[in-house]
């Protein structure tokens, strides 16, 4: 019983420590700030190819627009995949070579009414605390870059530049 409690506590205290140190990585290796840049891009020119669909464009102007589209979804997706190459490798590790050290293979917990095994209540931890994790961030992340974009789904992505009121003659 009291190996079952330290086991609990330390494979809890492990999710946490990887979910940390994943949002870390992920923080460290992408810039936050280009991906709400690149993201308010890509809102902008999808506004702009459909309305351009919907007044029946040429197909070259369109598939312009499409092609940009494209190459800043391809620049989001690199973004978010650098931290990858280090996250996953890391996970395979814990899950393959430190936590079978640790735990017999026939070694469950019960969550909620659920046997779970070692290994699938260690990935239970780290998505409950990397979704808590990530939703504190994102609204960080939101907090600090008010200013410079709009968030909300009936705005602009990015915040209108008042109009020079001098330039009217």
């Amino acid at each position: 019983m009291v190996f079952l409690q330290q086991a609990t506590i330390g494979l809890v205290f492990l999710g946490i420590g990887y979910a940390l140190f994943s949002v870390f990585i992920q923080r460290r290796l992408s810039n936050v700030d280009k991906m709400y840049e690149l993201r308010a891009t890509m809102s902008d020119k999808t506004k702009k190819l459909m309305a351009l669909a919907k007044s029946n464009a040429p197909k070259e102007q369109m598939a312009q627009h499409q092609k940009e589209l494209t190459d800043i979804s391809m620049q989001s997706m690199k973004n978010q995949m650098k931290p990858m190459i280090v996250i996953l490798p890391v996970l395979a590790i814990l899950e393959y070579a430190v936590l079978p050290g640790i735990f017999p293979s026939t070694f469950t917990f019960s969550l909620l009414g659920f046997s779970l095994t070692y290994q699938m209540f260690f990935i239970v931890v780290i998505f409950i605390v990397g979704l808590v994790l990530s939703i504190s961030m994102s609204m960080y992340d939101r907090r600090r870059l008010k200013d410079k974009y709009n968030f909300g789904l009936l705005q602009p992505s990015h915040k209108q530049q008042p109009e020079d009121s001098s330039a009217v003659v």
